[in-house]
């Protein structure tokens, strides 16, 4: 399997068991109108966990996880979880080098393990 694809791969199984826990692991979905969803989009490889519906009045859309795929490597965008899926892309063998933890400040990554960009 070539790295691309091994990447995409890793990335809709790791977000779709966090998705098949969160769905679990949350409230019965007729108490809230808002529910978790995922969307995955390989052509510009952008990969989210979302929730995403009503609280009362209020318009939710709240992003949980947001991944992308540029330029070769994995930009973690958004982990609004304690999961650390940075831990599970490198438990799957990407290394460090191919994980841009873009949640950061540009000047930040630089003191990190992770690739700058």
């Amino acid at each position: 399997m070539d790295r691309l694809k091994f990447y995409r791969t890793t990335i809709e199984k790791i977000l779709t068991e966090y998705y098949e826990l969160g769905v679990k692991g949350g409230m019965a979905l007729d108490e809230l109108e808002t529910d978790s969803r995922l969307a995955f989009d390989e052509k510009r490889d952008q990969y989210l966990w979302f929730r995403s519906g009503w609280e009362e009045k209020k318009r939710i859309c709240h992003i949980t996880m947001y991944l992308r795929i540029k330029d070769g490597k994995i930009w973690v965008e958004e982990d609004w979880t304690d999961l650390c899926v940075v831990d599970d892309l490198l438990a799957a063998g990407i290394p460090k080098s191919d994980i841009v933890l873009g949640f950061h400040n540009p000047y930040k990554r630089k003191f990190t393990e992770f690739a700058v960009g």
